[in-house]
């Protein structure tokens, strides 16, 4: 039974063989009948016989190829199959350069863009902390009641929510200060931290050698320790393993080194390159600062951040009914993730919907070149249609044509994409517009992303096309023989869509662009409320505990300083205007009765020294400046902004009013001067009321000095530093910068997202002008008979320019029209970026599509032209 069952199938399969041997046959006899046919025809039109069988070839196919397309037809295996379609569309794609160069090069811009707001989403957003359990990480703050922001926390309430606190499984509270250090070259000023005990155990790490700090180290009057930062251990000590009991001496201090960190470890987004402990004192937490310091936690398993909130809600709640100190504030908890991620992520949200816009417009392009392309083979596959082919069997050979064009694109897009990154990082550097990019690179997301887009774009825009070519009417088809026949109008339209969706995508992007253009342009001509030019500033750490010690440090530095030769003025503030640094502080109006907490009044505060406003060219309005006669005894004294004057003052009268100040140890201080507003947090801020006090009354511990030169202010750096050691010799200078960089890098940010979205919408329209520019050409080309009638009837060059570019336009305008709409609805994602620029400014939506349509119509024009110089007698012989 078995061996009739095999007899059986044998001879099927030898019948099967034979049939295929026939088929082949006859599939050989077919084609040289057409191939005879349409050299015959190529002849009789002018061509010489080898020109006839070029073309011929060119619009059946050899038979060769064909021979192919019928054992496929006859039923070979899936592999093979897929294995020869893909042999057959790279020889198809090998024979049309210019067709796979371009179709290449747009999807790859498209790729490579998407390739690198990716590569930037994936580790700054996506990629989980580099920590254990990274989930249950939290970071926490205080929010005043009368706002909605967040402020610092304070050391007090640190140490209630420590004692009251279940939901965490630690806490610890850091503030990050500058460090003094001697090193054979002279002073260093290194970046340090001060830290609880707990910090280690709530980031899940321990030293790589040594020991963490005990909790009796982080006390007020405890033991002298310090731990290492590993790039610190690694450039100070030469990795040495037995620096461990060995003393540093910091702050002129010395430490005991007690332990190093591994390598690479942050604490949150900062490196530090030592770690100290935080004097605590809970007799006493204001001895060592005010609200300024951050607090992490690591949540107990199983609690979440919103149940965090609840419990520290409450205790915020108990601490405000008994401590007058924190009526008005409460707490707020945030994952560790989102609060670094807070600004980083809705830039790039938005640049991955502008390059995916990019992307569209590219693989439009493509479609609409894969269509071009369809329609002039349609004779080819009408052939193998007669042969057998299903129309399925037709649409996976173009689709495996668009997969390959896609993997080669998607390649290309990857190399695009890593040089983007490189060109992004380096435009970042300065604006710091996202966190975390050290740990930017390519990896296997990355390039996941980018093969999954490559593919699904060739598949999802190749099927499309490919399901409208394989549409055919054999008979019309086989009748035409590819004679440039005016195509059906199915396919027109398709490729009108495809332009209009171009250029509405577009045109968004433009107007996106050009809002942000346009702020940054606002930005520029922000009035600061200072003059930067020739200014230098450098950052000086004093950690002398004595007032008077810190007060006559900088008095003899400015001294010295204004002796310099090309020095106009010099003085000295505790943070520099623009920065976003400015300290708040509460004040009464003296013979007042204090105010109750939650209706206090409050002030940004500066400390400044003589010389200051005329370093800075900051006008006097009305009273004095600081002078000589101001010093450490002499009764306190206060300056005051217009702001200032205007919210407290509004009849004018604030010269010889006495306010009591916190930072000026509650004691009564007459106001003696006004002066113009400053924009401290940053040129989208406005001015606020601010007072400045004298730094010889209220000296800080950081200060920056800032020196008016009277030429280039870069040239007394190193003779202001050469007098900075002779008043103190471990003291550091650090942050050595012109005022004009200061600013530069206040406006880097926008001007960064400027460029980029700039770029990316320059991308856009080209390559929507691209797109345009082949829809019109390829009409020309299909209306060439049409063109030699109407100018054999005597139509003029004007009346044929018209025509076609009049077409061209007509799909760009109404490009145009959805485009603005679009923008109107989108631009509103872009509030939070602008300032002083409204959502729907009028100079923009009327310039952008303006731009756009001059760029389009340059798009007819070139082919329109062509088509003016269209010969009758050619064109109607070519039909």
């Amino acid at each position: 039974m078995d061996w009739r069952r095999a007899r059986h199938e044998l001879g099927f399969i030898l019948r099967r063989l034979a049939g295929r041997r026939r088929a082949e046959r006859e599939l050989d006899e077919e084609i040289r009948a057409h191939l005879e046919l349409e050299i015959q025809e190529n002849v009789e039109r002018g061509m010489s016989p080898e020109e006839a069988r070029s073309a011929a070839l060119r619009a059946f196919g050899s038979v060769a190829l064909a021979k192919e397309e019928s054992r496929m037809a006859w039923g070979l295996g899936s592999v093979e199959t897929l294995w020869q379609d893909l042999k057959f569309g790279a020889r198809v794609l090998r024979r049309s350069p210019g067709f796979t160069a371009a179709a290449v090069l747009s999807l790859a811009l498209g790729v490579g863009a998407n390739s690198t707001v990716f590569t930037f989403l994936n580790a700054v957003v996506l990629r989980p902390l580099p920590y254990p359990d990274p989930e249950r990480l939290v970071v926490i703050r205080e929010r005043p009641l009368a706002s909605g922001d967040t402020v610092s926390v304070h050391p007090f309430n640190f140490l209630e929510w420590r004692d009251r606190a279940r939901s965490f499984e630690a806490l610890a509270l850091t503030q990050s200060i500058p460090v003094n250090t001697m090193t054979p070259d002279g002073a260093e000023q290194i970046h340090g931290l001060w830290l609880t005990s707990e910090l280690f155990r709530v980031f899940g790490v321990a030293p790589a050698a040594g020991r963490e700090f005990a909790a009796e180290e982080t006390v007020a009057g405890g033991p002298s320790v310090v731990i290492l930062g590993h790039g610190f251990w690694q450039r100070r000590f030469a990795a040495d393993p037995g620096v461990v009991g060995q003393t540093v001496v910091l702050n002129d201090k010395a430490q005991t080194v007690v332990g190093v960190m591994p390598s690479n470890f942050r604490v949150a987004s900062l490196e530090p390159d030592v770690y100290l402990p935080m004097p605590l004192d809970r007799a006493n937490p204001q001895s060592i600062g005010s609200r300024s310091f951050v607090c992490y936690g690591r949540l107990k398993p199983g609690v979440g951040v919103a149940a965090a909130q609840a419990e520290m809600s409450v205790i915020a709640g108990q601490l405000a009914s008994q401590y007058p100190l924190d009526k008005g504030y409460g707490a707020a908890v945030f994952g560790l993730h989102q609060y670094l991620v807070k600004e980083s992520r809705p830039i790039l949200l938005l640049l991955l919907g502008v390059v995916g816009a990019v992307l569209l417009i590219a693989c439009a392009n493509q479609a609409g070149l894969l269509l071009t392309r369809g329609v002039g083979r349609r004779s080819e596959l009408a052939v193998r249609a007669a042969l057998g082919a299903s129309r399925p069997r037709l649409v996976r050979q173009l689709v495996a044509e668009s997969l390959l064009l896609s993997t080669i694109g998607g390649a290309a897009g990857l190399l695009l994409g890593h040089w983007g990154t490189q060109l992004l990082l380096a435009l970042s550097k300065e604006a710091m517009t996202f966190g975390r990019v050290d740990e930017v690179r390519l990896d296997f997301h990355v390039l996941g992303f980018t093969l999954a887009l490559s593919a699904l774009s060739g598949l999802l825009f190749g099927l499309v096309p490919a399901w409208y070519v394989s549409r055919l009417d054999l008979q019309t088809v086989l009748k035409e023989q590819g004679r440039g026949a005016a195509g059906d109008r199915r396919h027109n339209r398709f490729r009108s869509a495809l332009v209009i969706v171009e250029v509405a995508l577009a045109v968004v992007l433009l107007v996106g662009a050009g809002l942000l253009l346009r702020n940054f342009s606002r930005l520029l001509q922000v009035d600061l409320g200072f003059r930067p030019e020739q200014v230098l500033t450098m950052q000086l750490f004093l950690p002398y505990p004595a007032e008077a010690k810190r007060a006559g440090i900088v008095e003899e530095i400015l001294r010295r300083v204004e002796a310099l030769p090309n020095v106009r003025a010099a003085g000295t503030i505790h943070f520099l205007p623009i920065g976003g640094m400015a300290s708040k502080t509460g004040f009464r109006f003296e013979g007042r009765p204090e105010p109750e907490p939650s209706q206090s009044l409050t002030t940004e505060g500066s400390v400044v020294s003589q010389g200051y406003f005329a370093a800075m060219g900051i006008p006097l309005l009305q009273g004095r400046l600081f002078g000589p006669q101001d010093r450490a005894g002499s009764p306190r004294v206060v300056i005051i902004n217009q702001s200032f004057l205007k919210k407290f003052f509004p009849q004018g009268d604030a010269l010889g009013r006495r306010i009591v100040v916190q930072w000026s140890n509650e004691a009564a201080t007459e106001v003696v001067g006004v002066v113009g507003d400053v924009r401290h947090n940053g040129l989208t801020a406005e001015p606020q009321p601010t007072v400045f006090l004298l730094n010889a009354q209220t000296p800080r511990y950081v200060t920056f000095l800032v020196i008016r030169a009277a030429t280039d202010p870069t040239t007394l750096a190193a003779a202001v530093r050469h007098e900075v050691r002779q008043v103190d010799r471990t003291q550091a200078i650090t942050a050595v910068k012109t005022m004009e960089q200061y600013v530069g890098e206040s406006v880097a940010r926008p001007r960064l997202h400027a460029i980029l979205l700039g770029a990316f919408a320059g991308l856009a329209m080209l390559l929507a002008a691209v797109g345009l520019y082949g829809v019109v050409a390829y009409t020309v080309t299909q209306r060439t008979h049409e063109i030699g009638i109407r100018v054999a009837l005597g139509a003029r060059r004007g009346d044929i320019l018209r025509m076609v570019v009049g077409q061209g336009l007509a799909l760009a305008l109404t490009g145009v029209a959805l485009g603005l709409a679009g923008a109107f609805a989108g631009s509103r994602l872009l509030a939070t970026f602008l300032y002083g620029v409204s959502t729907t400014d009028p100079l923009t939506f009327v310039s952008a599509p303006s731009l756009l349509a001059v760029v389009a119509l340059a798009a007819c024009y070139f082919p329109a032209r062509r088509a003016t110089r269209v010969d009758p007698m050619a064109a109607l012989r070519y039909e």
